[in-house]
Formats: C-alpha cells, structure tokens, sequence
C-alpha cells in the first residue's frame, strides 16, 4: 500500500503512523467477533480497519476478556456485550455515581438530582423495585340507593 493512508471500516481515514487509531465502537465491537471466530487472517483485519498487524495484536491481548466470552458464546450476539452483564451495568453506574461526586459542584442540585437517579437505576437492576409498568384495572361499579327513589324517573 503506497502512502498509509487507507480507508477504515468506520468511514473515517486512518494514519498508520499515528499511535492510536480511532475506531468507531461498533468496529471494535466487530473486530472483536471477528478475532473470536478466527476466521479473518489479522492481516486482512488491518487492512480492512485501516491499521497495523502490529495494533490489532496489541487490541487482541487488551481486549482478551471480552474476545473469550465472545468465542464461549458465538452464537449469541450479545456475547462480549458490557451491557449485557449485570455487574458491568452496576459497576459502570458506580463509576457515574463516584464521578458525579468529584469536583466542586459535587453538591450542586443538579449533581444531587443525577446522583438519585442512578441510585435507582441500581435499585432497579437489583431488582428492589419493580419495573415500571403500567396496569389497567377493571372493577363493577355498585350503586346503592337509600330511601325512597323512583327509579322510573331517573331514566
């Protein structure tokens, strides 16, 4: 390839001497089906992401974890997905809540409000609350009539 420039699967023109190449998270996320299944030569993976042999190694052993649970599961497309797991989506609202802490508008309304929020997203994923839905209930309607009424009259 002359230049070094080449187009990645994501849109965008990838510099090969840069140091990080910028890569979309759906094309992470399919580089790292794509490192599961083995089927694709790392090679061809560079020149399709537009980056070197030597980043793609590098991303295979960063992201090793995430390619093992992929290979476990091939066949379920949630498979390496963060926000497929439990305690990925508890541990990323932990972090969200931590953050939100930091600084000096940590006791800012708003900083206040955000941090409540997560709190029940974790109370829901934890299941402490049920899940909001919405329930139509349908009960007989009785009348009573004390006295005397003409009931012909009221037709």
């Amino acid at each position: 390839m002359s230049g070094g420039n080449e187009a990645a699967v994501g849109g965008e023109v990838s510099d090969r001497s840069k140091q990080t190449p910028k890569l979309t998270p759906a094309d992470r996320r399919q580089l790292c089906r794509e490192l599961a299944t083995g089927e694709v030569r790392r090679a061809a993976l560079a020149r399709r992401y537009g980056v070197t042999t030597g980043y793609i190694s590098k991303f295979a052993g960063e992201r090793s974890r995430e390619i093992k649970a992929i290979q476990d599961k091939l066949d379920d497309a949630f498979a390496g997905l963060w926000v497929a797991s439990k305690e990925a989506r508890l541990a990323a609202l932990q972090a969200m809540y931590e953050e939100s802490e930091q600084g000096e508008y940590g006791g800012h309304f708003e900083q206040i409000r955000t941090r409540t929020m997560i709190l029940r997203q974790v109370a829901e994923e934890l299941g402490a609350l049920p899940n909001r839905s919405s329930a139509m209930i349908i009960t007989p309607v009785v009348h009573i009539i004390q006295g005397d009424v003409d009931l012909d009259a009221l037709k």
